[in-house]
């Protein structure tokens, strides 16, 4: 998973306002203001999880997300910041985030439901790998998302926005709960979901800025953009993208990479399934990649490699790689010495 510089470089400069030293959060981080001005630049996400708990230990102030929304910052949005303030209407804006915060990284996921009563839920959903990792700052970045949500929408119309429930998958101690009041009124804590809940009349609501030429025009360039990443970023690239990031050489299951990817097993397997792969195959393919990068580095020996690799005897090592490659380590490493 990754999460866009946009984000990362507008979370430090919101957390300066609020007395944090930007230099302190680079430090903890391994970041620098330089990394983050990389147009279209993507991190990690455990480096996304180092900035949020760097500006949570430098201000120690757990609800400093809930002011972060308060600051309308529409270019935390990135490539789809003009593409929802030209929208006609609210609902349009909310598909507008929905459909292309993808763009922005996969630690954050949006949905939309239309009810039937024609009222609108907006669900915001932090990767399940993230919540387990560090649930304090994934609910501090759902609090972030659900408070600039209503902070751009009352911009883009003019008016204060309030929905008719926020409801919040986690609960918060009563003597807190009056922070979440302020911003949203009527709340919901230990609920199902994140979500905010909005009349059809407020989803109606023209934006002061709506430009049907111009929404049209960049509805195209994201609906490129997004299609680009995505033909980039099937689940055959995201399991690859895992097994390259992990901080080991021992094999993840595909129990553990499903939780990363925030969806199931079987979803997993289906998926891979439609591009052509099987998790097996990639396991492989991720092995044959390893063991040669790895043979390749100067006075490496095989032992070494397959004590790495995990295998218990340069002999196992060997059998593997002659199965998968036709070719023995000993012949692979003399090979790379050729070129």
């Amino acid at each position: 998973m990754r999460v866009h510089n946009e984000i990362l470089k507008i979370l430090i400069i919101n957390a300066s306002h609020f007395g944090v030293d930007e230099a302190e959060i680079y430090k903890d981080t391994g970041l620098n203001a330089g990394i983050l001005r990389e147009a279209d630049g993507m991190q990690d996400w455990i480096v996304g999880i180092k900035v949020w708990e760097s500006i949570l230990k430098r201000s120690n102030y757990r609800y400093i997300s809930l002011n972060f929304g308060k600051r309308i910052t529409f270019s935390v949005l990135g490539w789809i910041s003009p593409l929802v303030s030209s929208s006609s209407d609210l609902l349009t804006s909310w598909k507008s985030i929905v459909n292309f915060f993808p763009l922005m990284g996969e630690m954050f996921e949006y949905k939309m439901l239309i009810l039937p009563d024609d009222s609108v839920k907006v669900i915001y959903i932090p990767a399940a790998a993230w919540v387990e990792k560090s649930p304090v700052t994934s609910a501090m970045a759902t609090e972030h998302a659900m408070s600039l949500t209503l902070a751009i929408s009352g911009f883009l119309v003019g008016q204060k926005i309030t929905p008719i429930k926020a409801s919040f998958a986690y609960d918060v101690k009563p003597s807190e709960r009056g922070r979440y009041l302020d911003i949203f009124e009527n709340v919901s804590f230990g609920e199902k979901e994140n979500s905010l809940h909005f009349s059809k009349g407020t989803s109606e609501l023209k934006t002061v800025s709506g430009n049907q030429l111009t929404y049209e025009f960049l509805l195209k360039l994201c609906s490129e953009k997004l299609g680009s990443i995505q033909r980039t970023s099937g689940y055959y690239f995201k399991v690859k993208r895992i097994l390259f990031n992990k901080e080991s050489y021992y094999n993840l299951k595909i129990e553990e990479v499903a939780a990363m990817l925030n969806t199931s097993t079987r979803t997993l397997q289906r998926n891979l399934k439609e591009e052509g792969h099987t998790y097996q195959s990639i396991l492989d393919e991720h092995f044959v990649e390893s063991a040669t990068t790895l043979l390749s580095k100067p006075g490496v020996q095989i032992q070494e490699v397959a004590f790495i690799l995990g295998f218990e005897s340069a002999q196992s090592f060997s059998r593997a790689m002659k199965k998968k490659t036709g070719k023995s380590p000993r012949s692979l490493k003399a090979e790379i010495s050729k070129e």
